[in-house]
């Protein structure tokens, strides 16, 4: 959106409020006045949106019953779940909304902290499988990138006809099936009658009919 310098005469009881009103929301004064004049005359800003969209995703992992949410900052939210094998590692889900004006919509980035060199090897595996399975499923473009033991997965920005409910959906949605899937990897890592056919048809079966970011 277009960006216009424009002059106004305003009272400085109502400036210092409007400045600590700002300093409050962790905005700068022309956001917040450019935010507090779209809503009175009911215009949705982009900041507006993507607000909207980050707690609507802050709101819903919150309640999730296997992940644990951790406190935020304006575009960036954690949770934390744990996989159930030997020493239990943890995995950490940090989620990035990225503005509105980006190409993409956002970011997910996914570590865990493992001294056990097993159980490490196994978590990239399952990532690079992770990988493998998306570029077959979702796109081949979509970019990714993994380094000791850390995964991130850049989201895809849907069509603008999409609601931001969807898309608050559709970003838990996605760490949830990650969370349940590797636990599923690892649940079976032991077991001969397992194969990447298995991963593969759960991976369909989670995300068959949902919005892909």
């Amino acid at each position: 959106m277009a960006k216009t310098i424009y002059s106004l005469v305003l009272d400085s009881e109502v400036m210092k409020l409007v400045d600590k009103a700002a300093r409050k929301e962790k905005l700068s004064r022309s956001a917040f006045i450019n935010q507090a004049l779209a809503d009175k005359v009911g215009y949705e800003t982009a900041m507006k949106k993507n607000t909207d969209l980050f707690r609507y995703v802050e709101d819903i992992l919150a309640q999730h019953e296997n992940l644990h949410f951790f406190g935020t900052s304006p575009s960036v939210l954690t949770v934390t779940g744990s996989i159930a094998y030997r020493y239990k590692p943890t995995m950490k889900y940090l989620v990035e909304i990225y503005p509105y004006e980006n190409e993409y919509l956002g970011e997910l980035k996914v570590s865990s902290r493992t001294g056990n060199e097993f159980v490490r090897r196994a978590i990239e595996e399952f990532f690079r499988l992770w990988v493998t399975l998306e570029k077959k499923h979702v796109s081949e473009d979509l970019p990714f990138a993994i380094e000791e033991n850390r995964f991130r997965r850049v989201f895809l920005r849907p069509a603008s006809s999409v609601s931001g409910a969807a898309l608050a959906t559709a970003i838990p949605h996605y760490i949830d099936a990650f969370d349940a899937l590797i636990n599923e990897y690892f649940n079976n890592l032991d077991s001969e009658r397992f194969s990447v056919k298995d991963i593969e048809y759960a991976v369909r079966k989670q995300f068959y009919g949902k919005l892909l970011i």
